[in-house]
C-alpha cells in the first residue's frame, strides 16, 4: 500500500496537558472549552460555521506511540479489538469527536467536547447535520 500524508489545518489549544487528566471521551468533559486555532489560510473554509453547530473534529493523536490489537474498553472494560475502541494507540493514531461550536472569532474556534491534548495537530472539520 501506498504511504499517505496529511498536513494539518490548525492545532488545538486544550487545558489538557498529559494523557492522565485528559477525558477518555467527549461526555466526560462537561462544559470543558477548547479552541482550534485554524491556519489562516483556510479562513474561507469556515465562512458558514456557526455558534452551536455539531462537528465532526478529525485529529492526530500525536503523542501515540504503538498500538496493541486488544485493550480495555476506556481504559478500564473488557478488553476488546482496538478498532471497537477509541483508544488513541492504533495503526493510524487518528481521533474523532463530536464537538459543539461555541464561538468564533477570525479563524479561532471555541468548542466543548474536548477530550484532546494541547497541541494536538487538526486534519479536518466536517459538520454534523
Amino acid at each position: 500500500m501506498d504511504e499517505i500524508t496529511f498536513t494539518p489545518i490548525g492545532y488545538i489549544k486544550s487545558p489538557y496537558t498529559s494523557i492522565e487528566d485528559m477525558p477518555k471521551n467527549t461526555s466526560q468533559s462537561g462544559d470543558t472549552q477548547a479552541q482550534i486555532i485554524v491556519d489562516e489560510k483556510y479562513i474561507e473554509c469556515m465562512s458558514d460555521m456557526m455558534v452551536n453547530d455539531e462537528y465532526m473534529l478529525i485529529f492526530y493523536f500525536h503523542k501515540s506511540i504503538g498500538y496493541e490489537d486488544k485493550v480495555p474498553l476506556r481504559g478500564v472494560g473488557p478488553v476488546m479489538g482496538v478498532f471497537s475502541t477509541h483508544a488513541p494507540n492504533r495503526p493510524n493514531p487518528i481521533g474523532v469527536s463530536t464537538i459543539k461550536i461555541r464561538e468564533i472569532d477570525s479563524n479561532v474556534i471555541t468548542f466543548t467536547g474536548v477530550d484532546m491534548l494541547d497541541a494536538t495537530p487538526v486534519l479536518d472539520l466536517k459538520k454534523i447535520y
